[in-house]
Parts: structure tokens; sequence; C-alpha cells
């Protein structure tokens, strides 16, 4: 309980200035260069170096501890910070925003598996990550100096400094990963960067930071709120289906929406889907408790190479913004159908 404790405190401080990379680093990046394609060409770069970085942090995590990687993750991210406002070398820019996701949130996920037992936790946990979001974006809202998010950055180290240091584990690899499983790892991937450009698109209709922002609070409003009334008492597995479909469609119209105002209505509804996908999607990845880092290792590297895979498609056909996201709407629809419950993982306490 403990560790579980210090995990969701890190969880809580960190996310505050990983959302403002997850999240606004691809406006920052098309404010830079001013070409969707430039931007696109820097994520693919970060996928495929991520599917490496990810399997060497995982690795050196489990012979040395990962609070180590964490606040090496932590110093490399306040790097990334200065070097998105300082720099307009792209091959750098790609490199650092790599190392700084792919050492964080794999690391994130193996800890997850092994202290997020039941749904209710996982639940909790994203509760905490969603109330630093908010904070995040109001700190986007408010243009606030890069310094200071490197400031917070640094700070961030310190309750990483105070989880245990883990028992070295053998890693075994997964002989086979069930065919349903990496249809849904595959698909869910299509969700990831539909959200990944859905700041982008909100910012070029809006010309305008803040109102991205906004969008943002109002999802994770409405996520938190979600997440306390239904995710925790209910089973959400149970009308994934039917939520995944409406909040597809809900994609579909925000995509031709052109009032603001109405948009920022929707963003009430998105973040209902939004929240019934990432806590499937957690509890998908989070139910394999045994041989967890040779089970993560391949997962992440199945999460890299298909994202990689998709945006060099969308590179190489040329696509406008609203085209490329119409294709990832169709694999978030596919998704409907391809999660299947699994009735040997863990049960709610």
């Amino acid at each position: 309980m403990k560790n579980l404790k210090k995990y969701n405190t890190y969880m809580f401080i960190s996310t505050f200035t990983r959302n403002i990379i997850d999240i606004y680093s691809v406006i920052y990046l098309y404010q830079k260069y001013n070409n969707i394609r430039v931007v696109l060409g820097i994520y693919i770069i970060i996928y495929f170096l991520g599917a490496f970085i990810s399997t060497i942090s995982i690795k050196i995590s489990n012979k040395i501890g990962s609070k180590y990687i964490l606040i090496l993750s932590s110093i490399i991210t306040s790097i990334t910070f200065y070097l998105i406002h300082k720099t307009n070398n792209k091959i750098l820019i790609s490199i650092f925003l790599s190392l700084s996701i792919f050492t964080y949130h794999p690391l994130k996920h193996y800890y997850g598996i092994k202290l997020l037992k039941d749904k209710q936790k996982i639940g909790n946990t994203i509760i905490l990550t969603y109330i630093a979001s908010i904070l995040s974006s109001y700190f986007a809202i408010k243009k606030i100096n890069y310094i200071y998010l490197i400031l917070i950055t640094i700070i961030s180290i310190i309750p990483s400094l105070l989880i245990k240091k883990e028992t070295q584990e053998k890693i075994i690899y997964p002989k086979e990963i069930p065919k349903n499983k990496i249809i849904f790892f595959v698909f869910d991937q299509t969700k990831i960067l539909f959200l990944l450009l859905e700041p982008l698109y909100l910012y070029i209709i809006s010309n305008n930071l803040k109102y991205v922002g906004i969008f943002n609070i109002i999802i994770a409003i409405s996520s938190i709120i979600f997440i306390y009334i239904f995710v925790n008492k209910h089973d959400i597995e149970k009308y994934y289906k039917i939520i995944n479909i409406i909040f597809v469609i809900i994609l579909l119209l925000k995509l031709n929406i052109h009032n603001q105002t109405i948009l920022l209505l929707v963003a009430i509804l998105e973040g209902i889907g939004i929240k019934t996908n990432e806590v499937i999607s957690t509890m998908n990845l989070y139910q394999n408790k045994e041989n967890s880092i040779g089970y993560l290792i391949v997962s992440e590297i199945i999460f890299c190479l298909v994202r990689t895979l998709v945006l060099l498609i969308i590179f190489i056909l040329k696509l406008t913004l609203k085209q490329m996201m119409y294709i990832l709407l169709i694999g978030i629809f596919i998704l409907s159908f391809a999660y299947k419950k699994d009735t040997n993982k863990v049960p709610n306490s």
C-alpha cells in the first residue's frame, strides 16, 4: 500500500509536466515549423526510436531499479522543454522527445502492472493524473515560462526517490500473446494517434492555444466525474462496445462541427469515451502479472512499431489533417469489437 501511495504521488506530480509534452508538444512543434508533415516526420522518428528506448529502459531498470531511470527521465524532460523552445534542430528534438517519453511511460506501466490489481485502483490513479492534467492545461493556457516547467519537472524527482527498488526478475518473454489482445493493442494505437493529433486540429480551427487548454480541462473534469460515479461502481467492460461506438460518433460529429462553443459541449461527452477507453486499455495491459517485464517489453514494441507504421502510411499518402483523423476513427470503431473480457483476471476488491 505504501508503494502504491508513492506511485500515485509520483504519477500526480510527473503527469503535471508530462501532459504538457504529451498533449501540447504537437502544437509547439507546429508553431515552430508551421508544417504538419514536419510534425508527422518528427513523431515517426519518436515512435521508431521508442521501440528501442523503451526496451533498454525496462531492462536497465530491472537491474538497477526503476527510480533511477525515472530520475534520468525527469532530467531529460527538462532538457526537452529547453530544446523545444530554443533550437530548430528536428533530429535533436525528436531524439529528446523520444527519450523523455519512453524512459517514463513504460516504467509507469511496469509499476502499474505490479501495483494496480483491480479496476478501482486503476480508476483512482487515473483520477489523480487527470487532476494533474487540469493543472497542466491551466499552465499551457497561461503560457507559463518553460523555466518554471523545468523546475517542476526536477521537483517530480523527489517522490521517485521514495519508491523502493523492485526485486530483479528474470526476463521471460511470452511464448504467445492471445490473438484478440494483439488485435486490441494494434487498433488501440489509432486512438492514441487520434488523441495526439486532436490538440493540433483544435488549435488550427481556433488559432488559439487557450481554447485547446479549456477543451482539455472540460474533458478532464467530465472524465473524473465519469470514473468516480460509473467506472468504480459498475462493470465498465459490459458497456464498453456501445460506449466506444457512441464515442466514435461523437468524434465524427466533432470533426464536422465548426461552432467553437458547441465543440466545448462535445468535450463533456468526449471525456466519457476517452476515460472508458483508457480504463479498458489499462486493464487489458495490466492483466498480466506473471512475466510482467517480458510481457511489457513486447507490448511496448508493438505499440511503437504500429504507431510508426500508421504515421508513415499517413505521411506517404500526403493526407490533410482531417483526412488523417477520419482514417484513425475507423481504427477506433474496430476497437469496439476487438476487446474480449478476460475471465481469469484478478477480481475487484
